[in-house]
């Protein structure tokens, strides 16, 4: 005897796709610009010998452990919380892209070097911290300040997110993949990133790349969900 299908039963419950992902993108586009304008304090000096003189950086860092103390916690929250966008963006992409398209996988690692390059740009932080508190009796200007400027530098680079802004742009306005809203804000985004490269302005590559995930973050967190 054929089994009929009960045309009157209710259609199976649409199981609602995860966000956590997309509310870690914007927890790392926060923490990463929090902690990119308290780390510009340290860049910049009172005293205009002080870029010539280890010694006189040296005492002025040393009246802003406090903000180096910050600082760490927020970009590798950030870092943390980049890679887990990115994952959640591959596997975003991979099932609304074409099979076999690379813009999965180059989103992905987009916010993995943005992850990688935070914690190991940030990784000085730690020695500068006890250098300048003087745990290290007596110090040295020069190892001090020479490992501040790494962290004055390093972080800041951000460029690698230009894989992934430019990835979701494609996915976006060729393939519907994501929001045509959100590929045209990332192909604003990936023109600026760019021009910033160029010119060289490379540390402003942090600032938009902590905007953009708030935004790329915030567009995927709060889509609609589908009609069951």
């Amino acid at each position: 005897m054929s089994h009929v299908p009960d045309l009157a039963a209710p259609p199976a419950p649409v199981t609602a796709q995860p966000r956590g992902w997309a509310v870690a993108g914007v927890l790392a586009g926060a923490a990463g610009f929090s902690a990119l304008v308290l780390e510009s304090g340290l860049a910049m000096f009172d005293q205009k010998e002080a870029y010539a003189d280890a010694a006189l950086m040296y005492a002025e860092t040393h009246d802003r452990s406090l903000i180096i103390a910050v600082f760490l916690p927020l970009m590798v929250l950030a870092a943390l919380t980049a890679a887990i966008f990115g994952a959640g963006l591959r596997r975003w992409l991979a099932a609304q892209s074409p099979a076999g398209s690379l813009l999965p996988e180059l989103a992905g690692w987009g916010a993995l070097l943005v992850a990688a390059l935070s914690l190991v740009g940030s990784g000085p932080v730690t020695e500068v911290y006890f250098q300048v508190l003087h745990t290290y009796n007596p110090a040295d200007p020069d190892i001090a300040m020479t490992l501040q400027r790494l962290l004055d530098t390093l972080p800041w680079v951000w460029t690698g997110l230009l894989l992934s802004t430019g990835s979701l742009t494609v996915a976006a306005l060729r393939h519907g993949a994501a929001p045509r809203w959100l590929g045209w804000v990332s192909a604003v985004f990936t023109v600026l990133m760019i021009a910033v490269n160029v010119f060289p302005q490379q540390y402003l590559t942090g600032y938009l790349g902590a905007i953009w995930l708030v935004i790329a973050g915030a567009g995927f967190a709060l889509r609609r969900r589908p009609a069951v």
